[in-house]
């Protein structure tokens, strides 16, 4: 058997420790990306497993070690500057101490985190989104969307138990007695780990039933400014922009604008006043209804009046050409009975006239008369003897005069 060294593991051990000790004498700041958090609730600690990558492959990993305290406070300033909390995802510039051990190995222990580097990450990433959104023609596309002026039918990405979902919705119900709505519920988280995703397939989801709404409303209200970097994803962002109806967010927050809300329809600062926009609307309408309504009827009463007026004026020439017809009609009723009696009396002096030469001529033709003259009228078998063929022998012959009668017989 060749002479060869061997050493003890505990001596090779020591010895990597005496190398990392003298190359990293203090705490170093170095720049990775917390691949997942690894938060332990129970004990505080958490221990994140930090990667490098390049070209979007990962070229180095390292477990660490961020003790509770020290978590507790590093959170608590990111929370104030970045307003949101350590996630997975997150890259960060740290403080952290080198340090390895015979039993337990290599350590990264994180002493403090640079929340204004991640700001600025987070910033930069911002607004390469809206760079994106604009250079693909997105930027407006859903501000673009007809917004009926009166939407009644809301599909709603909220949570039910949420302030802000109930804030919305009180606000709506104000109203219910004199305006119908309808609204449907579609959950989804609002911010943090995987909010976008929800979001995204609620958007998914509403797309399919799109028929039966006017428009889509994100609502999240009374979370602060914690979480919102979930509205600066790009898929989020792109699903809003593309959608077919208009989307309308009315996010509670006093940061600056998310990009979600920039690229919305119309955004809001809370879900009460997304609220007020939709009851404003209404209210308008209604208004102008009302008026309208006024105006009929003060038309319509102008309209009455000057009919009236007009039936007034009628009336009153009605009743002064009634007189005059009358008085006309009267006249002619007067003049009609003159010539009615002067005609009957011509007529009746003309009838008399006439009846009194027939009594004349009556008179004259009365036998007596004309037995006065001399005259006799002698009858035969009872009838006027007028010729000799009506006589035959034998027949007995009247003769009257006037003073008498007497009979003669025919031989």
């Amino acid at each position: 058997m060749e002479d060869r060294t061997v050493l003890g593991l505990l001596e090779v051990c020591t010895c990597l420790e005496n190398s990392i000790r003298k190359e990293f004498p203090q705490s170093v700041w170095l720049r990775a990306e917390i691949s997942k958090l690894n938060l332990y609730e129970y004990s505080g600690h958490a221990y994140p497993e930090l990667v490098e990558k390049k070209n979007g492959k990962i070229v180095a990993q390292i477990r660490s070690i961020i003790w509770k305290n020290d978590f507790m406070r590093i959170n608590a300033k990111f929370i104030q500057v970045v307003r949101q909390p350590l996630k997975d995802g997150l890259s960060i510039v740290c403080r952290a101490r080198l340090s390895y051990s015979a039993l337990y190995g290599l350590s990264l222990i994180i002493e403090d985190i640079d929340p204004y580097v991640t700001l600025g990450d987070l910033e930069r990433e911002r607004l390469e989104c809206i760079e994106r959104l604009k250079a693909e023609n997105l930027w407006n596309k859903n501000k673009e969307k007809y917004l009926n002026p009166l939407p009644q039918r809301l599909a709603i990405i909220s949570v039910k138990s949420s302030k802000g979902y109930s804030d919305f919705t009180q606000t709506l119900s104000e109203y219910r007695q004199k305006l119908d709505f309808f609204y449907h519920l579609f959950p989804s988280l609002l911010q943090g780990d995987g909010a976008s995703v929800q979001m995204i397939e609620a958007l998914q989801t509403i797309e399919k039933v799109k028929e039966y709404f006017d428009c889509v409303l994100i609502i999240r209200g009374g979370g602060g400014d914690i979480g919102l970097s979930c509205y600066n994803d790009y898929l989020l962002c792109r699903e809003i922009a593309n959608f077919p109806l208009p989307v309308l967010t009315g996010i509670g927050h006093s940061t600056n604008e998310t990009i979600a809300e920039m690229i919305s329809f119309k955004n809001f600062i809370t879900p009460t006043a997304l609220g007020e926009f939709i009851l404003e609307g209404f209210e308008n309408f209604l208004f102008g209804l009302e008026d309208i309504k006024r105006k009929i009827i003060n038309g319509s009463k102008r309209v009455l009046e000057i009919e009236k007026s007009k039936n007034n004026n009628i009336k009153q020439n009605l009743i002064k050409n009634s007189h005059i017809c009358i008085e006309k009609e009267k006249s002619e009723l007067v003049y009609s009975q003159k010539s009615i009696l002067l005609s009957s009396k011509n007529l009746l002096e003309k009838e008399v006239d006439k009846l009194n030469s027939e009594k004349k001529l009556i008179k004259a033709l009365d036998p007596q008369n004309i037995l006065k003259k001399g005259y006799s009228i002698t009858m035969v078998n009872g009838e006027l003897l007028t010729s000799v063929s009506q006589v035959k022998s034998k027949d007995k012959i009247l003769t009257k005069t006037i003073d008498g009668e007497f009979y003669s017989s025919v031989e």
